[in-house]
């Protein structure tokens, strides 16, 4: 169930739409994960599209190894993206580049090997022997190579997903993950668990931008672009309330 208030802007939608799991919403979340690239310019321009990209490019490559795994250099150009595209931990920044490209790519290969069998929570921990990689950080690394399995550890997606206070420890992943495999069971055919935790965060921020809501309309309007940000609110019920009132003005 949703809960009354959120720390982060815009999240409330994202809880709304996270209770639509009947094959009969899967346009809502259509509608809404189509916004995603917009969305991703709203935040952080064209630097965090481009960053994006350069994730996908990083994404093809696992899936076409035989035996994959990733460079410093890569795991720094992921951690770039994750901290664009929401809070950025710099206090990490300086244990991140002290690991040494060996062990990257040692930490890297035994984790998608885990992955390719399935072994969610193993994986993840391999990931974790790095300095500075967190569950956060290992979610984002593993959605990259087995989307069905690992969705990103999103604040947004942890704080409409997770009933008591939001948190990155392998616990809380492991059941804000569940729930992102299981949205995507239920809406079915081409839905993954990293692509629900991508709608939940592009809902949150079409409502934190001041965007149009459709998990409240069920209808659908193209997100303003470099909307006004919704950083002076507490909170998106305080956008929505703003948004509301700017209508009945002439």
């Amino acid at each position: 169930m949703p809960k009354s208030t959120y720390t982060r802007p815009g999240v409330a939608a994202a809880a709304r739409l996270a209770e639509l799991r009947s094959k009969s919403d899967v346009k809502v979340w259509e509608k809404i994960d189509s916004c995603y690239e917009d969305m991703l310019d709203e935040k952080g321009g064209k630097k965090l599209v481009k960053l994006e990209q350069l994730c996908m490019d990083l994404s093809k490559r696992l899936h076409e190894d035989s035996r994959p795994t990733i460079s410093k250099d890569e795991l720094l150009q992921l951690v770039e993206w994750k901290f664009s595209k929401g809070k950025p931990r710099w206090a990490l920044i300086n244990l991140l580049k002290s690991n040494q490209p060996k062990s990257v790519e040692k930490c890297s290969t035994a984790a998608f090997k885990q992955s390719e069998d399935g072994n969610i929570s193993e994986a993840m921990k391999c990931f974790c022997e790095l300095k500075g990689v967190g569950p956060a950080t290992a979610s984002a690394l593993l959605s990259l190579h087995r989307d069905d399995l690992f969705a990103f550890m999103d604040d947004e997606v942890i704080e409409c997903l997770y009933d008591g206070k939001r948190g990155y420890t392998l616990k809380i992943y492991l059941d804000v993950n569940k729930q992102c495999t299981e949205i995507a069971e239920k809406l079915g055919k081409n839905w993954t668990s990293r692509r629900i935790g991508r709608a939940l965060w592009t809902a949150a921020r079409i409502a934190a931008s001041g965007g149009d809501d459709i998990t409240l309309s069920g209808t659908s309007s193209k997100p303003r672009k470099k909307a006004r940000s919704a950083s002076t609110m507490k909170n998106d019920g305080h956008t929505e309330t703003a948004r509301r009132s700017s209508r009945k003005r002439p």
